[in-house]
């Protein structure tokens, strides 16, 4: 059963359909009608009963290199479904090893009530611009692990992290008169736009770097920037030494955040 756990560019941990197809002990001529059987069956996903859908379950490998045979990556949800759905004598053992792995790394949150407290007191810490810049760095050195170079780095940041580019930003602070200076970088823009966004931004590095997919630390980032507003937390530049509007928090817990190494 040897079925290899791959990681996407946005940190989802896939498999190849090829190769789970093989661990099933699933015969090689029959891959492509099983292939695309799989891709529009309908299966009990964690979201409801429905198909798979493209770029979000599954995607077509760039580089296949026929138009006869189609190599596909599953995410590890509908790899266990399709699994299960085979009438292969090994399939309880694939699907228990899937869902071992998304156990560990989940693709949607469910937080549990000590998670949730875990996620707030996270939330409070995260609105000092030291932990913000320390949770990019740790990102910043999960990435660079993860492909082998730091290439394509705030390209990558600004797509699946920020959402918005410097020049966006600079041209709606202009068109609300905010003033602003060449020098300042995103989090500092953001903070004069938008600062619970700050947060949000913080929550989501932190858990990129951790090895959690983009989707999964995208509902964090949702998640923290809901409990801030709620909190009414105000972000503060703390590089300078804690002030009189500082949001109190975990003392621990900031010292943890505030580190750059991951």
């Amino acid at each position: 059963m040897d079925l290899t756990i791959r990681v996407s560019k946005k940190g989802t941990r896939v498999v190849k359909a090829s190769e789970l197809h093989r661990a099933l002990g699933l015969a090689d001529h029959h891959y492509q009608a099983n292939v695309r059987v799989w891709i529009k069956d309908v299966y009990q996903f964690a979201d409801g009963i429905r198909k798979p859908v493209g770029m979000q379950d599954y995607a077509r490998s760039t580089n296949t290199k026929t138009d006869v045979v189609h190599e596909y990556y599953f995410n590890l949800e509908l790899a266990r479904l399709v699994a299960l759905a085979t009438k292969s004598k090994v399939k309880q053992a694939i699907a228990t090893k899937l869902s071992k792995e998304e156990q560990v790394y989940p693709e949607h949150v469910q937080l549990t009530a000590e998670q949730t407290m875990e996620l707030l007191e996270q939330t409070k810490a995260m609105t000092r611009f030291s932990c913000q810049a320390a949770a990019e760095e740790r990102h910043l050195k999960q990435y660079t692990r993860r492909t082998g170079s730091a290439d394509y780095w705030n390209r990558y940041r600004v797509d699946n992290v920020v959402k918005i580019t410097v020049d966006e930003l600079r041209a709606k602070l202009r068109d609300r008169n905010i003033p602003f200076n060449r020098n300042h970088r995103v989090r500092e823009l953001l903070m004069r736009f938008d600062p619970v966004e700050c947060i949000r931004v913080g929550i989501v590095d932190h858990y990129a770097a951790q090895g959690y997919s983009i989707p999964y630390a995208l509902e964090l980032g949702k998640l923290a920037r809901e409990l801030a507003n709620t909190m009414r937390l105000e972000v503060t530049d703390d590089r300078q030494g804690e002030g009189l509007f500082t949001t109190p928090a975990d003392v621990e817990l900031i010292r943890q955040l505030q580190r750059a190494a991951a």
